[in-house]
């Protein structure tokens, strides 16, 4: 006969310590084991699986975060897609149910009408403050100073400024007024208008936009406002900074260099930019020769096709030092005038990819900034092969 209740319970008390051990163990791998569910399920890959589309829009939206610069920080999903804390993240986690809900129980038209149409809070300002801000980010953690504290279930958690928000060549957007190569004033627009970040970066990472869309929103409310301070069209250097910059050979941390050769032909922008009134912003090759003989089109597919593949090598060269930087971290080195060089050569990178033109603007300084960060960059590394 098999063993009753009461046989089983009486074998218990007489192994009352072995009973204990067993019931603790098998909570913590019950714990465990459903913590790691919880991660798998938060991964890109799993969310690809309901998500499978390239390019941008509805059902695409892996595809167009890998392509992002968050995916190339190393900001998930749940980092964007649910509030700081184990709260916010189990929130979240919560609300992912309901969207397996409707993955097996509405049509792929439903599905697909849903995601074209998002709710305009699904990522809200405080998100975007927590990690581009310092203020921001201090504010959450004393509002919930316990829950932060709990555990850290994604990288968001672990975010704290200055030292993230620098760690990755960002600015305060409250605080600096050059972000993105470009003069624009957060505080100014969140404070006086009581904007949200969505108001302009909705749909940031999942919808196609050119620069041109952006430059649209910023010129039709600004042409709303004509006759306020807000530049406008023919403002260009008001807020183009970087480009500016660019054109006259500065702007580089530790590299001086000289007026690109339209700048000092004194060629102002809108000699190249000669569609900016129709709302053509952009110039092309073909632009070139209305000055120039044919031949100057490959030259300025060359000049933007050095560069750009420059930039890509470099993205891979600053993902492998930055994890490089970490370790050591770990290791408890002391890395601060590493890292300080490293934050100069992505300030530099970041400097030369928000001009927006592949080094068309001045291939020679863009080249010379280029290779500066690599020069940094490896001296990062060489620095951490050096005995301790």
């Amino acid at each position: 006969m098999g063993m009753s209740v009461k046989d089983f319970l009486t074998w218990c008390r007489k192994h009352l310590i072995l009973v204990t051990v067993a019931t603790v163990v098998l909570i913590v791998a019950f714990g465990y084991v459903n913590v790691q569910v919880l991660h798998m399920t938060s991964e890109p890959e799993f969310c690809h699986l309901c998500h499978p589309a390239k390019g941008f829009g509805a059902l695409a939206e892996v595809d167009s975060w890998e392509h992002s610069g968050h995916a190339e920080a190393g900001v998930s999903c749940l980092d964007c897609h649910g509030q700081p804390g184990v709260f916010g993240y189990m929130k979240a986690k919560m609300g992912g149910l309901k969207d397996l809900y409707f993955q097996v129980t509405i049509t792929p038209e439903e599905k697909r009408k849903i995601l074209e149409n998002p709710d305009e809070d699904l990522v809200p300002s405080l998100q975007c403050l927590f990690c581009h801000t310092d203020e921001g980010n201090k504010q959450y953690r004393e509002e919930h100073k316990y829950t932060m504290q709990l555990v850290e279930m994604r990288m968001l958690d672990s975010v704290k400024n200055p030292e993230f928000r620098m760690r990755k060549g960002l600015p305060d957007i409250m605080e600096e007024t050059f972000v993105g190569g470009s003069h624009f004033d957060h505080a100014f627009h969140i404070e006086s208008f009581e904007m949200e970040c969505n108001n302009c970066h909705f749909g940031l990472i999942h919808r196609e936009q050119s620069k041109t869309d952006r430059m649209n929103m910023c010129l039709v409310c600004h042409a709303e406002n004509e006759g306020s301070s807000a530049p406008q069209l023919a403002d260009c250097k008001a807020c183009h900074e970087a480009q500016v910059a660019m054109n006259e050979g500065r702007g580089a941390k530790g590299v001086a260099g000289e007026y690109s050769l339209m700048y000092a032909a004194d060629i102002d922008c809108e000699g190249c930019h000669t569609g900016a009134e129709t709302g053509q912003f952009r110039p092309t090759a073909e632009t070139c020769v209305v000055c120039h003989e044919e031949e100057y089109v490959d030259i300025f597919n060359d000049w933007a096709s050095e560069t750009q593949g420059q930039i890509e090598e470099l993205k891979v060269l600053r993902a492998h030092v930055e994890t490089e930087l970490k370790e050591a971290d770990t290791r408890k080195r002391n890395t601060e005038e590493l890292w300080a060089l490293y934050q100069k050569a992505i300030y530099n990178l970041r400097f030369v990819k928000n001009d927006g033109t592949s080094g068309v603007h001045n291939s020679e300084y863009a080249n010379m900034i280029l290779g500066s960060v690599k020069t940094d960059l490896n001296d990062v590394l060489k620095g951490l092969e050096q005995a301790w």
